[in-house]
């Protein structure tokens, strides 16, 4: 059985000898065991070029933005960023954002569930635009100043 593992090993050696100098591609993918496949994380540029307004539901306890495609949460001074199952951390609106782990997230964010998150940012929003229309929305709002860096882009800081 070795004897034929090492025979087939060497077999690929004296193929790929031949593709590498052809500058063909050559790639074995060999899992042993019950090793799960490794997931692959997208990396998606963000770009917020203005501030986006935030809202405060009451079940929440901090900010979450509206109109723009991210989802962004305000809560102690900071901007936290959800995207591809990973929270991102950062200073400003618009990055530079740090990856940073679920169990390093402020208690009042990470006593919630994303989809809670978006369910209460999505029913204060209904709020909102159904005050906004006779000018009588009683919620708390926060709106950043125009942030003059201009780092928009998420980084994978690992």
């Amino acid at each position: 059985m070795q004897r034929k593992i090492l025979a087939g090993l060497i077999g690929l050696l004296l193929i790929s000898a031949p593709l590498q100098a052809s500058d063909v591609g050559f790639n074995i993918n060999l899992s042993v065991g019950n090793q799960p496949a490794p997931r692959v994380v997208r990396a998606v540029p963000v770009v917020i070029e203005e501030p986006p307004m935030f809202l405060y539901p009451p079940q929440l306890g901090f900010a979450v933005a509206i109109g723009i495609p991210y989802d962004v949460v305000y809560l102690e001074g900071r901007y936290y960023l959800y995207d591809a199952d990973i929270w991102h951390v950062s200073s400003r609106y618009n990055g530079p954002w740090v990856k940073v782990k679920h169990k390093h997230l402020p208690p009042g964010l990470r006593k919630h569930k994303y989809r809670e998150i978006v369910e209460c940012r999505d029913r204060e929003y209904h709020s909102y635009r159904k005050a906004s229309h006779d000018g009588h929305y009683r919620g708390k709002t926060h709106k950043p100043g125009k942030d003059k860096h201009k780092r928009k882009h998420k980084h994978d800081d690992d």
